[in-house]
């Protein structure tokens, strides 16, 4: 059973209301390498890539599903190259699964204000 059961409506209604990418558990990589569950949603507004991302925690030793993240990043690519570093908020940093689950809503809303006011100016000065 999918650990994002309760919350997929919400993810992907966000997605939609972004006419954004909804990507669920890294679906292009081989099946037999996907161990964990997570979920993106990815726009392009302008010249600068956005993301919301649900995940767990990778470590040196594997993933830890017992801590999750979401992140809200932002970036530009030149010549189609990502320029590092690029813009990042972190809302949720290595806690349980039930605190996105029960904070959705808000962390859905705070993405999306986050994302919307990152501009390319914000970006580009991380990158220099």
């Amino acid at each position: 059973m999918s650990k994002f059961k309760n919350i997929d409506k919400k993810i992907k209604q966000v997605a939609e209301e972004l006419n954004a990418r909804l990507s669920i558990d890294r679906p292009n990589y081989p099946r037999p390498l996907i161990t964990f569950e997570e979920r993106r949603i990815d726009w392009i507004d302008g010249k600068v890539n956005k993301a919301i991302i649900i995940q767990p925690h990778f470590s040196s030793t594997g993933v830890d599903s017992s801590k999750w993240y979401l992140m809200n990043v932002a970036w530009i690519k030149k010549k189609g190259i990502v320029q590092k570093p690029g813009w990042r908020k972190t809302l949720v940093d290595k806690e349980d699964f039930k605190e996105i689950e029960s904070r959705i809503d808000e962390l859905l809303e705070k993405s999306v204000s986050n994302l919307l006011s990152v501009s390319i100016t914000d970006v580009q000065n991380l990158s220099k």
